[in-house]
Formats: structure tokens, sequence, C-alpha cells
């Protein structure tokens, strides 16, 4: 079976779509080396060419990305070099090969002022994280069979340990106190459960614009509530604020859910509500 590429393993997305892929899948990282990924600065066409004419794969999935949203809005130039280039470097890489294309985006290509959103629903991204990210959809649909997968609030285990649930279980055990907005509203969706939908996706030959996320919406307040039960979580202090008290360089989308119809309908996997996902998460343990 011909080999699926993932760029970006290091990474939490990267990480599970390994997994999902089992043997057919080879990875790359390039800060963070881990066992058997092969090290790529893919801002670098040439190199990126070279690795595909060595793996020649069926699939390249770019999780990789630089996610802080702030650090976006202070040095876009910087941040735009990963969200964007290295997107374009593949997709320019890529022409002339039989290899599809699949880039995962964010909620954050939307404002916000008018969510659930589908796949059809005009990005009007209020950030530059968003901005770049839609910069790096277009590249992607610009190649033969490129497919688009956007998502939001991705939670999970993982190695590096940056995601919100994890956070959230790291401050339990200094008893921290979370100001958490109340009125943000997204799709939390579970890293594993993300990645075996999108590797059923790739496999089936989808195209286009996809939204693969929790099928139930949450503010980012009542998720974290969520987790504390499930996890057990006794000393964190969880404090509901608006967003806009929080004071955060970049804009936020406020009512950013994902509508995910069109990638269920096509999907054996079913996309897991933030309340089983936690639990599976807490099982997974």
């Amino acid at each position: 079976m011909p080999a699926h590429l993932v760029i970006g393993a290091s990474g939490q997305v990267g990480e599970h779509l390994l997994r999902a892929l089992g043997g057919n899948g080879v990875g790359t990282y390039f800060e963070h080396p881990l066992p058997g990924l092969a090290r790529l600065d893919a801002r670098d066409e040439r190199a990126v060419k070279a690795l595909l004419r060595e793996v020649r794969p069926e699939v390249v999935y770019v999780p990789a990305s630089e996610p802080n949203v702030d650090l976006c809005e202070r040095e876009p130039d910087a941040t735009a070099a990963v969200n964007v280039g290295v997107v374009e470097a593949v997709a320019r890489a890529l022409h002339g090969t039989s290899a599809r294309l699949v880039f995962f985006s964010t909620d954050y290509v939307f404002d916000g002022a008018h969510g659930p959103y589908a796949e059809d629903d005009e990005p009007n991204p209020l950030s530059e994280y968003g901005r770049q990210k839609l910069a790096g959809e277009r590249w992607t649909l610009e190649t033969e069979g490129g497919l688009v997968v956007r998502t939001a609030v991705v939670y999970g285990w993982e190695r590096q340990a940056k995601n919100f649930v994890v956070r959230l279980i790291d401050a339990d055990r200094t008893g921290a106190h979370w100001r958490v907005p109340a009125d943000q509203v997204g799709s939390p969706t579970y890293a594993p459960n993300l990645a075996q939908a999108v590797v059923e996706l790739a496999r089936s030959g989808a195209e286009g614009v996809f939204h693969v996320a929790g099928s139930r919406p949450a503010s980012r307040y009542d998720f974290a509530v969520e987790a504390a039960q499930v996890f057990g979580l006794e000393t964190v202090v969880l404090e509901p604020v608006a967003t806009a008290d929080l004071g955060q360089t970049a804009s936020r989308p406020l009512s950013a859910a994902l509508h995910v119809d069109k990638a269920q309908a096509l999907l054996g996997t079913p996309l897991l509500p933030y309340h089983l996902g936690l639990r599976a998460m807490a099982q997974a343990q």
C-alpha cells in the first residue's frame, strides 16, 4: 500500500495521524525530534521534493503549524513562514505528482458573528492567524485533489502537553486560578477521533473543504468545567469571564462552532461530542 506522509508528526495532530495510519505512515519533524521521524524543514521546497522522491506518498498531510494566535499577531512575517510557507512549499513540490495534499485549517477563518458555520460560509478572519490559515487553504485548493480540513479546540494526550485540557490537568496540581472565556463557543475535538476521521476521508478520495470537529458546540468555560469533572480536578479554580476582559493581542471569533454534517455523511467514524471525547481521553490515560 502506498505510504501516507505526515509533515509535522511530532505535534499533537501529527502524532495521532501516524497512529491512525499504523505501518502505512511516514512522519517528519522540525524542532522536536522523535524516534522514527525524519527531520525536514518543510519551508524548503527542494528538501520537500527530495523527500517526496524517496517516500512516493499517496497522500501528504500538513498539520505542521504555529498555532500561537497572539504570537502570529505580534510576529506576522515569522509565523507566516510556517503557517503559509510550509503549505506553499509542499503544494509547489507536489506539482506534477499524483500525491494529494491534506491541509489542517481552523475555525479562526471565520469572524464568529454568525456561527455555527458550514463549509460554504464565507470566511472573514479577525486575526493574523486566521488570515494565514485561509492563505494555506487557498494553496491547498489549487492542488489536484486538495483536501482542507477545518477543525477546532483539539485536545488529547500529546508529548508536548500544550493543549487546553492537558494544561488544565497540570494546573490542578498547583491549585491555579484560571480565567476562562464563557463567550467563546467552538467545537472541541478529540485528537485521535480527528485523526481517524481525516485518514478515512483521505483514503476515500474526498477533496475540497470539510469541517472535521466535535459534533457538540461548547463555550470554553463549559468545556473546562466538563473536563474538570471527567478528570476529577479538585484544586484548580475556574472563573468564567468575557473574552474582552482577557486583554489578548489577537481578536477571537466568539461564535465559531463548525457544522460537521458534510463530513459525517461520508464517514463511518462518528465525530465525538466533547463529553464522550473527554471520557475516551480519560480511559486512554
